[in-house]
C-alpha cells in the first residue's frame, strides 16, 4: 500500500497571502480610480504633463475635474450657461425653441403633414358637397336662373344648363365617394 504525502501546513498560508495581496491590490486601484484631482505641469522641454499624482521636482497646478455621467443620474450633462445681462435678448421664434432631435423633428413634420391631407379632405368634401347641390338643383328643373354681374335675373338655356350638370357629375365620378 503507498502512502500519500503529507501537506506542509506553508501551502495554505501561500494561499492565503496570495488573497490578501491579490485584496489589496485591488483596494489600490478602486482608490486611484476615485481620485478627482489632477494635477498639470509643464516640464524644461515644453511638455505639458496630466497626472493623478504630483511631480517630484517643480510646481504643479490642481485642475477641478467635473462629475462624470453616472447612468441612472438627472444631471449628467452640465447646464447651459446663463446669457449674460448685457446681452441682446433674442426675439425670434426659433430662438425661443429648443433645438429638436430627428425623431421630433420626424414626427412634427408628421403632423403638418396629417393636417394638410386633412385640410385637402375638407376642402375636397365641401367642392363635392356643391357638385351634388348643383346636379340637384339643375337636373329635375327645365327652368335655372342665375343673377348676373348687374344683378339681373336671367334664364340659363338648356345648352348652358346641361354642360354644368355633365361638369359636375364628371366631377363627381372622378373625385367623390358615391
Amino acid at each position: 500500500m503507498m502512502k500519500q504525502p503529507q501537506q506542509s501546513s506553508a501551502a495554505p498560508t501561500h494561499r492565503t497571502t496570495l488573497l490578501i495581496l491579490l485584496c489589496a491590490m485591488a483596494l489600490m486601484a478602486c482608490q486611484t480610480a476615485v481620485s478627482a484631482e489632477v494635477y498639470t505641469w509643464t516640464d524644461e522641454n515644453g511638455v505639458v504633463h496630466f497626472s493623478d499624482a504630483p511631480p517630484e521636482s517643480g510646481k504643479s497646478a490642481t485642475l477641478q475635474v467635473e462629475e462624470i455621467y453616472r447612468p441612472g443620474s438627472t444631471d449628467a450633462y452640465a447646464k447651459p450657461a446663463e446669457p449674460a445681462a448685457d446681452a441682446p435678448a433674442e426675439t425670434s421664434e426659433a430662438a425661443a425653441e429648443p433645438a429638436l432631435s430627428a425623431a421630433q423633428q420626424r414626427r412634427e413634420q408628421i403632423l403638418r403633414e396629417r393636417a394638410e391631407r386633412q385640410q385637402e379632405a375638407a376642402e375636397s368634401e365641401r367642392l363635392c358637397a356643391l357638385h351634388r347641390q348643383r346636379v340637384e338643383q339643375m337636373e329635375p328643373a327645365r327652368r335655372v336662373f342665375y343673377t348676373d354681374e348687374q344683378g339681373e335675373s336671367v334664364r340659363m338655356d338648356d345648352d348652358q344648363r346641361m354642360a354644368l350638370i355633365d361638369e359636375s357629375k364628371q366631377y363627381l365620378a372622378r373625385n367623390c365617394r358615391s
